[in-house]
């Protein structure tokens, strides 16, 4: 019965090592880009040309949403 313990014990162990090295992040080749409203100073956040939501923002918010969205590796600015 020890020995049973012994073991579970070394796979624990063992599973616990091997787990924290295969967290690798493959970097994203999706672009964010972001479109002018035709009318307004209003732009959308968009990656590979497809509207994350349907809502307009301005510039600065707009900048700020891509460089959220690129550390999050969803997309590349």
């Amino acid at each position: 019965m020890i020995r049973f313990f012994n073991i579970l014990l070394c796979l624990f162990i063992v599973a616990g090592i091997t787990s924290c090295g295969s967290s690798e992040i493959i970097p994203t080749t999706d672009i964010c880009s972001i479109v002018k409203h035709p009318k307004d100073l209003i732009y959308q956040v968009k990656i590979n040309d497809q509207k994350i939501n349907s809502r307009w923002y301005l510039k600065h918010d707009a900048l700020e949403i891509t460089k959220a969205l690129a550390k999050q590796n969803k997309c590349m600015p």
